[in-house]
């Protein structure tokens, strides 16, 4: 388990554990810490954890979308190709600047 999936449970077990008792608490290595004992140092801590937290999920959601872009893109550009009808500059698909139209005439005639 991630050190942010371990944070989220612990959030969420507090969340949970004042729901419960109605004082709010902090679950941190598997004990239990009452909000209001806690120095405003941790409370500022915990809250940095938190949006940190929050941001690295938009991060990921923010990959997940251009990643889904990309592949349409790449899909678009490749009906783009197919329906123009042109053919690869090369059989391998590569493209051979230093080979001339000539030089190419000659070594296909050849």
């Amino acid at each position: 388990m991630s050190d942010s999936d371990q944070n989220q449970q612990e959030v969420n077990a507090s969340e949970e554990q004042t729901a419960d008792s109605g004082q709010q608490t902090l679950t941190f290595d598997g004990k239990a810490y009452a909000m209001q004992s806690l120095p405003p140092e941790a409370i500022n801590l915990l809250n940095d954890l938190i949006r940190s937290e929050n941001e690295l999920n938009e991060h990921r959601f923010r990959i997940r979308q251009l990643s889904a872009a990309q592949q349409g893109l790449t899909a678009a550009l490749g009906q783009t190709i197919q329906a123009s009808g042109i053919e690869p500059v090369s059989e391998e698909g590569e493209f051979k600047p230093w080979i001339g139209n000539d030089q190419q005439d000659e070594a296909t005639a050849a």
